[in-house]
């Protein structure tokens, strides 16, 4: 058995880990610290100590979502396929409030993690996530992929025999993933960015 000594470093940063656990998995705190899942676990167990920098990380990931229940922000809404969060920052600008955002590039991740730090964890793959478990929100903001209805990758898929449109089982679906979230939590507005060529698909 392993005994830490115990600090008030130590102490404040295993309260805040206790707050992050009300809401994320190790793993996602994991990943938002950018230390192993076990890492996490060995914490919690008290079988090793945090680093110091670990209070003001964690800090940074609770003090967002005590903010959120205050209600801040004139409006809520989440960031579809965010990429590095281009879309959000002119919605955040005239004071809405992010509160889920999904990404399935680990680049763009990691990018949009810098530009909006430690807010709430980043979801991957929007196909695998329940629609009932994103939070309630009044705008929808989603820019799915454009490459199976953009004339350029039309033209490449079609000379690669490839289906292309909403028949490009890889992308193309990913617009109906938008549909059952706009069709379960049924926010006030929505916003869908892509090429005008998906008109005619």
């Amino acid at each position: 058995m392993v005994t830490v000594l115990q600090t008030a470093s130590h102490e404040e940063a295993m309260s805040y880990l206790a707050l992050a656990r009300e809401r994320f998995t190790q793993s996602d705190i994991a990943r938002q610290l950018q230390v192993d899942a076990r890492t996490i676990r060995r914490w919690e167990a008290r079988q090793s100590a945090p680093p110091p920098y670990i209070v003001a990380a964690l800090r940074q990931l609770i003090l967002p979502l005590h903010d959120l229940a205050a209600g801040a922000g004139d409006f809520r809404f989440i960031d579809l396929f965010a990429g590095v969060g281009g879309i959000r920052r002119g919605f955040q600008s005239a004071g809405g409030r992010c509160v889920f955002t999904s990404e399935w590039d680990s680049y763009a991740q990691k990018t949009y993690t810098e530009n909006y730090p430690a807010e709430h964890m980043i979801a991957g793959d929007i196909t695998q996530i329940d629609a009932a478990d994103i939070p309630d929100h009044d705008v929808l903001l989603a820019g799915f992929p454009c490459q199976p209805f953009s004339i350029a990758g039309v033209s490449k898929k079609n000379s690669l025999g490839r289906a292309h449109g909403f028949a490009d089982e890889t992308q193309g679906t990913l617009f109906f993933d938008v549909a059952r979230i706009i069709e379960t939590k049924r926010p006030r507005a929505f916003l869908l960015e892509n090429v005008k060529n998906l008109m005619s698909q």
